[in-house]
């Protein structure tokens, strides 16, 4: 499930990565604002993402459920080409506001009943 917004935030994180990674040198230098308005700004927000994505790295591969560490491959940040280090941010802007919708479903009492387990095995 995507809200219109995790799109517009993808799309603007985007076009603010291919404008700082441009080969053209005039587009380099002249790095164009883009309005956002003003509860979200661009660059704030990937300059987070991408201090995230240093800090994984950081870190390490850690185990996330039953299969192990070794089973899934890790994508570096310091390894990865341009396209490859777009796509991680847009990957962790979306991930960030799926978590942020997760929240907000749970903090519903009885809309957010979808995320109780018990109640999806429960017997009628």
């Amino acid at each position: 499930m995507k809200s219109i917004l995790e799109e517009y935030k993808c799309g603007k994180a985007r076009l603010l990565t291919m404008l700082e990674e441009s080969d053209d040198p005039v587009v380099k230098t002249v790095q164009p604002s883009l309005k956002t308005g003003r509860k979200w700004k661009v660059t704030e927000a990937v300059d987070e993402v991408k201090e995230c994505l240093k800090m994984k790295e950081v870190i390490g591969q850690t185990q996330t459920d039953r299969r192990g560490v070794g089973s899934t491959t890790a994508k570096w940040w310091s390894k990865a080409e341009d396209k490859e280090k777009r796509d991680m941010i847009i990957d962790e802007i979306r991930s960030k506001e799926n978590s942020t919708r997760v929240q907000k479903a749970v903090q519903q009492p009885q809309k957010g009943q979808w995320t109780n387990l018990d109640t999806a095995f429960r017997d009628p």
